[in-house]
């Protein structure tokens, strides 16, 4: 019973908190841009989108403990049991558990939660094909897919650049390098895991 008020109490607020897992209002690729790299003041980094995280919840009746591993989803956001989807990109996980600990308080399911999360980002991006070297390269603030290909050397004299491909997950993005040499602003932002592939041209 104290699951089923403490939901009805938490409705609005966990909706305010995490968008209610409303895939309507999600930003789709390719236009997702990643979440701000920065340090805070204990120089902690800031999760982003795609960061593997593990959640531990103790301090609970013992049915209700958990250790739950999961990624930063593309709207920024994490789901957690009874309490539902809470966005978590921007933060630290310090920031993340102290969150997650009022959220299970405010919603009367626990009075003495203890949470602990931690990450260990894998934040590289990979640039394969006609480039002069290959590599898988760290993820770093404001990349792009033309600054990659620049950490690694640039096109070689063979690249198709009207057709370089970025790879996301399951998604394909097609990008002419020629027009975003002429405009920088059409370059597009990487994120962690993101693959960049460069063909060899037919001509």
């Amino acid at each position: 019973m104290k699951h089923i008020l403490g939901a009805v109490a938490l409705f609005c607020l966990a909706s305010c908190v995490g968008g209610g897992g409303n895939t309507a209002n999600r930003t789709a690729f390719p236009t997702v841009t990643p979440a701000t790299a920065q340090n805070d003041a204990a120089g902690n980094d800031l999760l982003r989108i795609g960061d593997p995280i593990t959640v531990q919840l103790s301090g609970v009746p013992a049915e209700d403990t958990y250790t739950e591993q999961m990624k930063v989803d593309e709207s920024g956001s994490i789901s957690l049991r009874y309490i539902g989807s809470i966005k978590v990109a921007g933060m630290t996980t310090v920031m993340v558990k102290e969150r997650i600990e009022a959220l299970y308080k405010l919603g009367k399911f626990y009075t003495t939660p203890n949470v602990n999360v931690t990450s260990q980002p894998s934040r590289f991006v990979s640039v394969t094909g006609d480039v002069r070297s290959p590599q898988r390269i760290f993820h770093q603030k404001d990349l792009t897919v033309m600054g990659a290909i620049a950490t690694c050397g640039g096109f070689t004299e063979y690249a198709n650049k009207r057709a370089v491909r970025l790879l996301r997950g399951s998604e394909v993005m097609v990008i002419n390098a020629i027009d975003v040499l002429k405009d920088p602003s059409k370059d597009v932002p990487l994120l962690p895991n993101d693959q960049v592939q460069v063909d060899r041209s037919i001509f």
